[in-house]
């Protein structure tokens, strides 16, 4: 009987092990876009800028509605690429500068090595954004077999150039590479040109290893040279029916991102493989506003470099054929990348992170693992954000400014659009999916979805604003039931905010300082021919040291310091109740040696 079970058990390892190799690893597809706000994309319910290939992608998916990413573009970046939240890496705050030597510690194993390492091939096209300054920051050194596009946080959508300023002086210059070798000879609208490079690499993968394309867009972000707006010219009179000048041309560049969208599924079908990958479709960050590119987050509160629902509560959407599609209110952090790609390939992802691995929840709709996310922490602008539960906990002096709710006066429009639906059934995506996987859109369920993805509030949007945080105090919601962030609750759910702020305290000592950033004139394109390139050593010392961890954002009060009393002094009686019972115990034993009861 033993034997027959030790064989019983061999035979199920090996058909367990034969099983898990004859399982064909996806093809990986992740899309950023570059400041998309909330309210710029359709399946949100808006008919004024239409995105019908990621709306298809979206209904037969999963829609990620409580997606939270940083609040600039490099911390969300080197949080997709670590799994670790930007503070530990001093990557938080204010995005690198072109003229600045900082980049995501060479200590860090990033994601596409750990993909390489279990056999996938591994293409960058578009943003880098995380170092350039030194030539080990660079994405062919960082686990990306190929990279194709621009190192910095935007460019001039035609000429490739960015302008930065530095110490007073204007620096320009290219920055366009293929691998590490700029491209001089290059002609087309950013988005065309970087999706030809990513549809040519889909068309010429080997079908012998799994591929991991990552399309880094600079859509909808305003252009790195001296003009902001910068669509392909044929977008333009498609968007004739909204008023504003400004906000017209950022709807040609939501268009060109929508169609390149289509374009990689067409290309994906085409050569076969779209059965078997995985496409996520995201934003790093929300819109930037009438400042810059004149997206809207609304319903959702402030601009992109601010703690509000409007800069860190992202677009997020997923897909793959064996993905039943449904609206997700699992919280999803931009970390949680890391380990669910590194398990949806078949591999085994650190618990040294702060990401988790939601794999299960994506593709079973299982019970989310996570219920808090911290959202941001600055230490350079002095505010802080998280979230637990429904509660979301926001200190600090934040600019009111970028803090209200942006976007009312951009929506007028000139006359009507084409029905919705019409735009829905004639895209890219939607015939491919219907053709090549026979997945036809139900229109029904579309509408129910659409319906169902809209914000509690949102058509109540306030005329004024509750709270602004200071250093005296602080704000909380609960984004739950107030996704605008409109009621605050502060001195109602005082528990709440003790627990809660003392939670983000412990979190604001792990932190590793941002370095101040401070620009270095040895970056000067001009001393490189006029392109943007890696102009420190290696093996240089940074040029400045670590800092000490600022103080807190909000003062401590009394309510904080008895909490944080009686928590000591509770469990400090657990301890010593412990302590006495185990003494108590060993005393006997001791004393029972010595007598015999």
């Amino acid at each position: 009987m033993f034997k027959l079970s030790i064989c019983c058990l061999q035979l199920l390892i090996t058909c367990v092990c034969v099983i898990s190799q004859d399982v064909e690893k996806p093809n990986i597809v992740f899309i950023m876009a570059d400041d998309l706000g909330w309210d710029d994309v359709s399946f949100h319910g808006s008919d004024q800028i239409m995105t019908p290939n990621i709306d298809v992608i979206a209904y037969q998916g999963v829609m990620l509605q409580q997606y939270y990413t940083d609040t600039q573009g490099t911390p969300t970046r080197s949080a997709l690429f670590t799994g670790k939240y930007p503070m530990r890496l001093g990557t938080q705050s204010d995005s690198i500068s072109a003229t600045e030597d900082r980049g995501i510690p060479i200590t860090e194993r990033l994601l596409p090595e750990y993909l390489k390492e279990l056999g996938y091939e591994t293409h960058l096209v578009g943003k880098w954004h995380v170092g350039k300054s030194r030539a080990h920051y660079l994405p062919t050194n960082r686990g990306f077999d190929t990279f194709y596009g621009f190192l910095d946080g935007a460019v001039d959508y035609y000429t490739y150039n960015l302008v930065e300023t530095c110490n007073g002086s204007s620096f320009y210059g290219l920055n366009m590479y293929e691998n590490l070798e700029p491209i001089e000879d290059l002609n087309g609208h950013l988005t065309e040109v970087l999706t030809d490079r990513a549809v040519s690499l889909i068309r010429n993968h080997t079908s012998t290893a799994p591929l991991y394309l990552h399309v880094s867009h600079a859509a909808p972000h305003a252009g790195g040279g001296l003009v902001s707006l910068q669509p392909p010219v044929e977008t333009i009179a498609e968007q004739s029916h909204i008023a504003h000048t400004a906000r017209r041309l950022y709807a040609g560049l939501v268009s060109s991102l929508d169609k390149s969208v289509g374009h990689i599924v067409a290309a994906l079908a085409e050569k076969e493989i779209l059965k078997n990958t995985l496409i996520v479709f995201v934003s790093d960050n929300g819109a930037a506003g009438l400042s810059q590119n004149f997206g809207s987050n609304l319903p959702l509160r402030g601009l992109k470099s601010t703690p509000w629902e409007g800069a860190a509560r992202a677009v997020a959407v997923v897909w793959h054929p064996t993905i039943s599609h449904r609206i997700s209110n699992a919280i999803f952090h931009v970390t949680d990348w890391f380990p669910t790609l590194i398990t949806a390939a078949g591999g085994n992802p650190s618990n040294k992170i702060d990401g988790l691995d939601q794999w299960a929840t994506i593709i079973k709709a299982e019970q989310p693992k996570r219920n808090d996310v911290l959202i941001t922490i600055d230490d350079l602008n002095g505010w802080a954000a998280f979230r637990e539960g429904d509660f979301k906990i926001i200190v600090g002096n934040v600019t009111k400014e970028k803090s209200k709710y942006h976007g009312k006066e951009l929506m007028a429009l000139k006359h009507d659009v084409l029905p919705y639906e019409t735009v829905l059934l004639e895209s890219e995506a939607c015939l491919v999916f219907k053709e090549t996987l026979d997945l036809p859109l139900n229109i029904e369920e579309v509408y129910e979805q659409r319906n169902s993805s809209k914000l509690a509030g949102s058509d109540d949007i306030p005329e004024e604003v509750v709270c602004f945080p200071t250093f005296v105090k602080g704000c909380l919601f609960n984004v739950t039931r107030d996704p605008l962030e409109a009621y605050d609750l502060w001195h109602a759910k005082m528990d709440i905010v003790r627990r809660m702020s003392l939670r983000l305290r412990s979190l604001w000592t792990e932190m590793y300082p941002r370095p101040t950033l401070r620009g270095d004139p040895r970056a000067d394109p001009a001393k490189q021919n006029y392109v943007w390139f890696s102009w420190v050593p290696n093996d240089e010392e940074m040029y400045e040291p670590r800092k000490p961890v600022p103080p807190f954002p909000l003062q401590v009060s009394r309510d904080e310091l008895q909490y944080v009393v009686d928590i000591n002094l509770n469990t400090f009686r657990d301890k010593l109740q412990d302590y006495i019972k185990n003494m108590g115990e060993s005393f006997l034993k001791s004393v029972g040696g010595l007598f015999n009861f």
